[in-house]
C-alpha cells in the first residue's frame, strides 16, 4: 500500500473547545515568554551538539497564504470546528472562543501572511525529538538541559493567529524531517465515525507502527516552507532546527521585532551571551522593508541592556533595569566557586550600600528567579549586596538537577516540594550552605550604633514562596540616625488655616518657582501623634516604594512625597523651607494601578494619592515614579519625605487642595 502524502490530519479525540488548557496557560501573549522558550531550546540543542556559540536567527518573511502546508485541510477543519462547537453549546460561540475564531477567520481571509522562522545550529530534530516536541510532557533532553521538549512548545502557539506551528529538523548526515501542529477545537468530519480532536498534525499518518508515534514527512516530501528553512540552516551549519510561525502576529505589540527579541534575549540570557555561548540575530526580509540585520552578542550586550534600562514592564521575567543591574554584577562582581554537598555553584558578589539586597539565580546561562527559597530572605542584618548565582550541569551535579526539577513550566520559580522527599532535604541543605557562605562573606550592619527607634525595617512583600504576593521581611538600605529638631515641629490641631506665629508668609518671591505644582508652597508642617509608620526606598531610577502602616486607624487618608527641607543628599542646599510636593506618575497601590479617583491634582499635575479609610493595623504599599519641579528641578539626588494626611471634608475639591490634618513621618 503506498504511503500517504503529508497533510494536516486530525485524529480521533475527546471533546475540546477553542481554548484548551495546554494553550490557555500561555495565552497571555508576552514576547519575553515566547522568545525565552525558543532561545532556551536552541541553546540546549547547541550544547547537545557540542557547538558554541549557539546561533539563533529570528527571520521575518511574508508568504502567500496558499504556501502554508496543509492550509486547505486547516480551513475545512476550522469550519467544522465552529459548526460543531455551536451545535454543542446551542448557540454562537461566546467569550474567548468567539475571539479566537474571529482572529483565525481574519487570518484566513488574508492573501499574504507574515511568517517568523526561528533557525538554530543545534543538534537538529530527529524522529525521537519530534515525537517529544509534538507530545504533552514527553522529554528526551538530558539532565544538562535548561528546559524540556514537550512542555514548553505550546508557549509559541498564541504567536500565530492561526495557532499553527511548523517544525523542521536537519541532523548530522543531512537527514531532514518536518511536521506541524495546529490547535483548533474538536469537530465531526463527514464520513468519520468518531469525533476528531482539536489538535491537528502535519504528518503522513498516525502511528505508523508500534515503535513510532507518527509517520513524518522526510527528504523530498517536505513542503517548500519547511524545506527552504532547512536550506538556510544547511548553508551555515551541518545541523539545526527550524520553528516556523505562520500568520505571525508580532505578539500583538506596536513595536519592531528587534526591540522585543533583544530585550527578552539580553535580559534572560545575559550569562550565556556574556560567556560567548549565545548569539541572537534578527532579520526582516519582507518586501518593501529596508531593515538591516541586527545581532546581539558579547560585544554589544552591555549596550543593548543599557538601551532597555527604562523598561519597567517585566513580562514575567526581568525588566530592563533589573537585567542591566544583574549583568553589571555578573560582569564586575567578585567571583567565587562555592562547594556544597550536592555540587558547586558560582557566585558573583558586589556590595550595594545604597540599594537593596538581591540574589539572582541563573542556570545554564538563563536567568531563572530572584526568589530562592531559604536564600533570598536571610540577609536583613547585612549591608545590602547584589549576588548573581550561576549554576551549570557540570559543576552543579545533583544541585543542578534539583533546581531544574523544582522549576515551573516557564522556568521562572523554584518550588522545592516538586522534589521527592529525600531530594527536598538535600536541596534545602545545599541552599542553606550557600546562604551561610554569603552571610560569612558579606558585611553585617553594626546595629549597636543606632537606637532602635531611629530606623525602621518593614515587611515589603518581596519574599519568595508560592505566589508572588507573599510577604517577608527585607532590609532596605543602610540605617541612618535621624536628627530630629523639636523646635521645628508644629502643632496639629490648628484649624484656622492661618500660619502660626513666626511661620513664613507663603508669598513667592520674585516669581521664583512659578512652575511648581502648588500656588502657595510654604505652610506650617504639622505632626500627628503616632498614627502612622512609614518606610521608603528606591525602586528604580526616579521611582520610590513606600510602605505605610496605620496603627490607630485613619479616615480619608492621603499621601504625598515632599522635598525634605530643600536638601539634596549632599546637604549642599540648606537654608530654605519651601513646601514642594513631587509630581507623581505610574502609581500603584498594593500592586494595582491607581485609578483616576485615587489621584490628587494641582494644575493638572498629580501631587498626591488618596489612600481612603485605613483601618487600625492596616498597611498599604505604594510605588510611584516622581519628578521635582520649581526651585528643586535640578536636584539630582533629592532627600525626600513621606507625608500622610487625614483629609478634611471641606478641603476635598476637584483641584486636590490640601486637607487640614496632616502628619510628617521620616522615610
Amino acid at each position: 500500500m503506498p504511503r500517504r502524502a503529508p497533510d494536516l490530519r486530525f485524529g480521533p479525540g475527546t471533546s475540546g473547545g477553542f481554548t484548551p488548557a495546554g494553550v490557555a496557560a500561555f495565552d497571555n501573549l508576552r514576547p519575553a515568554a515566547v522568545v525565552r522558550e525558543l532561545i532556551q531550546n536552541s541553546l540546549d540543542a547547541a550544547r547537545n551538539a557540542g557547538v558554541s556559540p549557539a546561533i539563533v536567527r529570528f527571520r521575518l518573511t511574508r508568504v502567500h497564504r496558499d504556501t502554508v502546508p496543509g492550509i486547505e485541510s486547516y480551513e475545512r477543519a476550522f469550519d467544522k470546528a465552529v459548526q460543531t462547537q455551536e451545535t454543542m453549546t446551542g448557540g454562537p460561540l461566546a467569550g474567548q472562543a468567539q475571539l479566537t475564531a474571529e482572529t483565525i477567520r481574519s487570518a484566513l481571509a488574508q492573501d499574504e501572511l507574515d511568517v517568523l522562522c526561528v533557525l538554530d545550529n543545534g543538534v537538529g530534530l530527529d524522529e525521537q525529538r519530534m515525537n517529544a516536541l509534538l507530545s504533552d510532557g514527553m522529554s528526551v533532553k538530558d539532565g544538562a538541559a535548561t528546559g524540556t521538549y514537550g512542555n514548553g512548545h505550546s508557549t509559541a502557539i498564541p504567536a500565530s493567529d492561526l495557532r499553527y506551528l511548523l517544525y523542521g529538523g536537519l541532523t548530522e548526515g543531512g537527514h531532514r524531517i518536518g511536521a506541524g501542529h495546529a490547535v483548533l477545537a474538536s469537530h465531526y468530519e463527514t464520513g468519520k465515525r468518531h469525533q476528531r480532536s482539536g489538535d491537528g498534525f502535519y504528518i503522513r499518518d498516525f502511528q505508523a507502527s508500534h515503535e513510532t508515534l507518527y509517520d513524518y514527512a522526510t527528504g523530498r516530501q517536505l513542503p517548500g516552507l519547511i524545506a527552504q528553512a532547512l536550506d538556510l540552516i544547511e548553508a551555515e551549519a551541518p545541523h539545526g532546527t527550524a520553528v516556523i510561525i505562520p500568520s505571525f502576529n508580532h505578539f500583538i505589540e506596536e513595536q519592531g521585532l528587534w526591540p522585543m527579541v533583544s530585550h527578552a534575549a539580553s535580559a534572560n540570557f545575559f550569562v550565556a551571551i556574556e560567556e560567548g555561548d549565545l548569539v541572537v540575530s534578527v532579520e526582516d526580509h519582507r518586501w518593501g522593508t529596508d531593515e538591516v540585520p541586527w545581532a546581539l552578542d558579547r560585544s554589544n550586550l552591555a549596550e543593548v541592556l543599557d538601551s532597555h534600562r527604562d523598561k519597567r514592564r517585566a513580562a514575567a521575567f526581568l525588566n530592563g533595569r533589573r537585567a542591566y543591574e544583574a549583568h553589571g554584577v555578573y560582569r564586575t562582581g567578585e567571583r567565587h566557586l562555592v562547594e556544597t554537598d550536592a555540587g558547586a555553584i558560582e557566585i558573583r558578589l558586589r556590595e550595594n550600600p545604597e540599594g537593596i539586597t538581591r540574589v539572582d539565580l541563573c542556570r545554564n546561562g538563563m536567568w531563572i528567579t530572584d526568589r530562592i527559597p531559604g536564600v533570598s530572605q536571610s540577609f536583613a542584618d547585612q549591608v545590602p549586596f547584589h549576588a548573581v548565582l550561576s549554576l551549570n550541569a557540570l559543576d552543579g551535579r545533583n544541585l543542578h538537577d534539583f533546581i531544574r526539577i523544582a522549576e515551573g513550566p516557564l522556568h521562572d520559580a523554584i518550588t522545592i516540594k516538586r522534589l521527592p522527599a529525600p531530594q527536598r532535604k538535600a536541596c534545602r541543605s545545599a541552599l542553606g550552605a550557600i546562604t551561610q557562605w554569603m552571610l560569612r562573606n558579606t558585611r553585617a550592619v553594626k546595629s549597636d550604633a543606632y537606637l532602635s527607634d531611629d530606623f525602621l525595617t518593614l515587611d515589603f512583600g518581596d519574599a519568595g514562596g508560592k505566589g508572588r504576593g507573599k510577604s517577608g521581611n527585607a532590609f532596605w538600605g543602610l540605617p541612618v540616625t535621624i536628627q530630629r529638631s523639636p523646635a521645628r515641629e508644629r502643632h496639629l490641631f490648628s484649624t484656622s488655616g492661618e500660619p502660626e506665629e513666626g511661620a513664613p508668609s507663603g508669598e513667592p518671591q520674585d516669581g521664583k518657582g512659578s512652575d511648581a505644582p502648588m500656588g502657595d508652597r510654604r505652610r506650617a508642617r504639622p505632626s500627628l501623634p503616632a498614627f502612622f509608620q512609614a518606610a521608603s526606598c528606591p525602586a528604580g531610577e526616579s521611582r520610590r516604594r513606600i510602605r505605610i502602616e496605620c496603627e490607630k486607624g485613619c479616615a480619608d487618608a492621603q499621601l504625598r512625597l515632599i522635598v525634605d527641607e530643600a536638601l539634596d543628599a549632599t546637604c549642599e542646599r540648606p537654608g530654605q523651607d519651601p513646601y514642594t510636593p513631587a509630581v507623581l506618575d505610574n502609581i500603584t497601590i498594593d500592586a494595582k494601578p491607581a485609578g483616576d479617583k485615587d489621584l490628587i491634582r494641582w494644575d493638572d499635575q498629580v501631587i498626591g494619592v488618596r489612600l481612603g479609610d485605613l483601618a487600625e493595623g492596616a498597611s498599604v504599599e505604594i510605588e510611584t515614579d516622581y519628578r521635582l519641579c520649581g526651585d528643586f528641578s535640578d536636584l539630582s539626588d533629592p532627600s525626600l519625605r513621606v507625608e500622610v494626611f487625614r483629609t478634611e471634608q471641606s478641603a476635598e475639591t476637584s483641584s486636590g487642595a490640601n486637607g487640614g490634618d496632616g502628619q510628617e513621618v521620616e522615610p
